[in-house]
């Protein structure tokens, strides 16, 4: 550590005359905000820094108030992913009618098989992809009393999505076979090892019962490390469309599993 000595020179001490401060006379530097004046512009500086430069700062943070953490609870109970309450929400709700179906299925295979070829298998026309094919020439009757629990996962998406289009708009129901498509791709991808009849894939041969539990790694596919949304989706409605798939699975007995979220979000 270093030491130093203070010089001990003689001060002359001076007499300094204050000055009140009603006294107007040599006070020349005025707020422009408030128009008070000061002797000093160092005075002048400390009193915007004091007594504006706060109150801006406050005014700036008012605005707009931060979203109230429980409004996320709120909306999530409005528009509950495991239930129908879901596709209530202002840019989901509405019908896509029996003659939109086929179109929305159309416009889902141009998508993710023509223009981007973005999805994990390669269909050169629609008619070759075993799902889409499936559920365009199905009938689509959203009236339909529910079907055996040991069908194929494909028909129980198909009736599914028949059972949703009476709840969404036409917009969101494209989203929604989108989904469930690139969904069944991955269930078919990560079972492809596996011993299947004839060429057939997974789900064309296997019920529900297991489904749930493809879940994740689907969400791992969808959003690899450092990827927030993908294909569209935010990994929030990717999850809730999840919930949504497999609670309806399990409200039907397609499944005896349910979903829990653990620190997924």
């Amino acid at each position: 550590m270093e030491l130093r000595k203070l010089s001990k020179e003689k001060s002359t001490s001076k007499i300094i005359k204050r000055r009140s401060k009603s006294e107007i006379e040599g006070r020349t530097f005025s707020c422009e905000q408030c128009q008070k004046k000061y002797l000093s512009y160092p005075a002048l500086y400390t009193h915007k820094k004091l007594k504006h430069e706060k109150n801006n700062e406050q005014n700036r943070k008012k605005g707009r108030p931060k979203k109230n953490q429980n409004e996320n609870i709120i909306e999530k109970n409005k528009y509950n992913p495991v239930n129908i309450t879901f596709f209530a929400k202002e840019e989901r709700t509405g019908k896509t009618s029996y003659n939109e179906i086929n179109s929305c299925i159309d416009d889902v295979f141009i998508e993710l098989y023509v223009e981007d070829e973005i999805a994990l298998k390669k269909y050169n026309s629609l008619e070759e992809h075993p799902f889409l094919n499936k559920f365009k020439n199905d009938n689509h009757d959203i009236y339909k009393n529910a079907i055996n629990m040991h069908e194929t996962t494909d028909k129980v998406f198909i009736d599914y999505l028949n059972k949703m289009s009476a709840f969404c708009n036409k917009k969101y129901f494209v989203k929604l076979i989108k989904f469930l498509t690139l969904f069944r791709e991955c269930i078919n991808n990560i079972n492809d090892n596996n011993d299947l009849e004839g060429n057939k894939e997974y789900t064309e041969i296997n019920d529900a019962e297991k489904i749930p539990y493809f879940s994740n790694k689907f969400l791992n596919f969808l959003f690899p490390e450092g990827i927030e949304k993908n294909f569209e989706f935010t990994k929030e409605e990717s999850i809730d469309l999840i919930q949504n798939i497999c609670y309806w699975m399990y409200d039907n007995n397609f499944t005896s599993s349910y979903i829990i979220l653990k620190n997924i979000r």
